[in-house]
């Protein structure tokens, strides 16, 4: 009989509740998985919805819900160290992505002008947290963050801390390419792709790459282009549902996955890999190293605004740095790890003053995440 595994799931929003209706579909092993949120309602609420699920689904999972308030500074410590978990997933900010996408205010033009990266220090305070105490209290466990991870992840591995992969993003996009073509073998395709490809590049040159039996695939801008017209929820759920089988792989450290994440090992953007136990391998096509696919998607990363290099600081572009500092006069160009939790502190307070002002007439930007 299969050990028992356990899995912390930090969130309940859009992501986080499919990855939970995923995971109850889907777990290869008895599971429980430990729903945490700052309110227990929602907690309860998704364990209960993820339970029937399983029920209805056959599958060995368990779903329990509890309270706890990380990005408020509660201890996620003794809740690790109790329960040992196999996989810890972050799937909590303080920037939930449907906030760019809601009635225009000039925090959301801010955003959409300047990229989402702009964002980065509400996107990885509470995965700082989070690494760090299970870095302290269970370093078995393998994190996952789904926050913005194509960038996030490299800040965090830069402090040491245990990250190993990202969920979402790339493997979002995988799964629309394999739908498109009917790929029933992810390992055929192999496609790179920053998290600011799950909207239209402004060039060309700028778009993913992907090959298809170690092939270009030429068609991949007009099929990704079709996948940017489906709605937020339903991308959503083909982001978590591919995340839940990374989660179930790393759960039982068996079988290995085959398929794409972002970030592996802090690294830029979303790339091809195989996860065997604790441990990922690029999945390059011929005539590419790994130097090469990392440049291209760090190169991307620019499009959000932000870039992280190999040391994890993180600094604005030009463009974005210039309009950030239109609301934020001292806003710096580069930071670290350490400035993380006092960048969060100013960045909230810039949200409540701008959520309150209208969005300026003539703005002009990207979508955000």
């Amino acid at each position: 009989m299969n050990p028992a595994r356990d899995i912390v799931l930090l969130g309940t929003g859009a992501f986080a509740g499919a990855l939970a209706r995923a995971l109850a579909q889907r777990v290869s092993g008895p599971t429980t998985v430990h729903v945490v949120s700052r309110s227990f309602d929602r907690a309860r609420n998704l364990a209960d919805l993820a339970n029937t699920h399983a029920v209805l689904a056959d599958r060995p999972a368990w779903f329990c819900a509890h309270r706890l308030d990380l990005p408020g500074g509660a201890d996620l410590r003794p809740l690790l160290a109790r329960h040992r978990p196999q996989v810890l997933a972050v799937c909590t900010s303080d920037l939930s992505p449907a906030e760019t996408r809601a009635p225009a205010s000039a925090w959301s033009t801010l955003i959409q002008s300047a990229g989402f990266g702009v964002t980065l220090p509400l996107q990885a305070a509470t995965a700082l947290r989070a690494a760090s105490a299970s870095a302290e209290a269970s370093p078995g466990t393998a994190v996952v963050n789904a926050c913005f991870p194509d960038t996030v992840n490299a800040v965090l591995r830069s402090a040491g801390l245990p990250v190993l992969c990202g969920l979402g993003n790339v493997s979002t996009l995988a799964s629309a390419v394999r739908c498109e073509l009917r790929i029933a073998d992810e390992s055929r395709l192999k496609l790179f792709a920053h998290h600011v490809h799950l909207h239209s590049p402004p060039a060309q040159e700028d778009e993913a790459e992907a090959w298809f039996d170690d092939q270009p695939l030429t068609a991949l801008p007009a099929i990704l282009e079709r996948t940017r017209f489906q709605t937020r929820a339903h991308l959503n759920e083909i982001g978590a549902t591919a995340g839940a089988a990374v989660v179930d792989a790393l759960t039982q450290q068996r079988d290995p996955y085959v398929g794409h994440v972002p970030a592996p090992h802090g690294r830029p953007g979303g790339y091809p890999v195989t996860v065997t136990g604790r441990s990922i391998a690029l999945r390059l096509p011929p005539g590419m190293s790994e130097r090469q696919a990392v440049a291209h998607n760090q190169k991307r990363s620019a499009l959000d605004g932000i870039t992280v290099d190999q040391h994890g600081k993180a600094q604005f572009t030009p463009a974005a740095l210039r309009i950030l500092r239109d609301h934020w006069p001292d806003a710096p160009s580069t930071f670290g790890v350490q400035d993380v939790e006092d960048l969060r502190v100013r960045q909230l307070a810039l949200r409540e003053y701008l959520r309150k002002l209208p969005a300026p007439d003539t703005a002009e930007g990207r979508r955000g995440r």
